[in-house]
């Protein structure tokens, strides 16, 4: 399987970030691409139960009582669940979903990874206004690529990195397969 190409994109809670993953998902997919998107759930983290797990579900239940694994599954899908408490990251993350396409006799051309602020993977920095790009910039989230602004104009005047708007995703997704390509 050839490795696909892979972007963070990153930015603060209701910054639009997921606003800019579908769009970016639709732009990739007209273009003929197989994509992935994986989402880091930085909330779930410190919780003993995610919230996007039911509280009180079966399989929550039978995690609770020692299964390290369970799948919730239908014939239009299936999500499978670790409950491992081992650290682990997106490196760790990125090599189980690819491991698991590869298995399923799939593949993928681009892979979104929705947060991991903090990884040396290429980002795309989504902001709603310009105080939030200062505070990324100040947080030090590195390898920046290009910076997408949802709300407000796009404001070249923070950072001289690459800026694009929401409604020219086409462009960024242009940006993007001369960059991380």
């Amino acid at each position: 399987m050839t490795s696909p190409d892979v972007i963070s994109v990153v930015g603060y809670q209701d910054a639009g970030k997921t606003q800019v993953v579908e769009a970016l998902v639709r732009c990739m997919c007209a273009s003929g691409l197989a994509v992935g998107v994986l989402k880091h759930d930085g909330h779930a983290d410190s919780i003993a139960v995610p919230d996007w797990e039911k509280s009180g579900s079966d399989t929550a239940r039978v995690a609770q009582a020692g299964a390290r694994w369970t799948m919730v599954a239908s014939r239009r899908g299936w999500l499978l669940h670790d409950w491992a408490t081992a650290p682990s990251g997106v490196d760790e993350w990125l090599r189980t979903m690819l491991q698991t396409i590869e298995a399923e006799g799939a593949h993928v051309d681009f892979l979104i990874v929705e947060g991991a602020k903090r990884s040396r993977l290429p980002k795309i920095a989504v902001v709603a206004e310009r105080d939030e790009l200062r505070h990324l910039v100040d947080a030090g989230v590195t390898d920046v690529v290009a910076v997408c602004w949802t709300r407000e104009d796009v404001d070249v005047d923070v950072v001289e990195i690459p800026q694009f708007h929401l409604s020219a995703i086409e462009e960024l997704y242009t940006h993007l397969t001369k960059r991380v390509r």
